[in-house]
């Protein structure tokens, strides 16, 4: 077995297991767990997803905050630029 088989068997291991004890916690009441441990079971998900958005949140709002604006596509016309050039929309058509 590889490394990353190994890897990968070690996180699939812990997942069953943290799945089979969530599920008895959620359900802790049907098989005589007291109501604390599904509170704790419905609270901490909530929690970290809760915690997860903010995160995110203000993660992509301090990218926002410290990326500099980015280069003008074409640069802005200046004065001299544009009194150089005729302007062919004078607004008379020639009628």
């Amino acid at each position: 077995m590889s490394k990353d088989q190994s890897y990968g068997l070690a996180i699939f291991l812990i997942s069953i297991i943290v799945a089979i004890i969530y599920l008895i916690a959620f359900f802790g009441e049907a098989v005589g767990l007291s109501p604390y441990w599904h509170d704790l079971a419905v609270g901490i998900p909530v929690l970290l997803f809760v915690m997860l958005v903010l995160v995110i949140s203000g993660w992509i709002g301090w990218t926002m905050l410290t990326t500099p604006p980015p280069a003008p596509l074409e640069p802005e016309p200046t004065r001299e630029t544009t009194s150089e050039e005729p302007s062919s929309s004078s607004g008379s058509s020639g009628t």
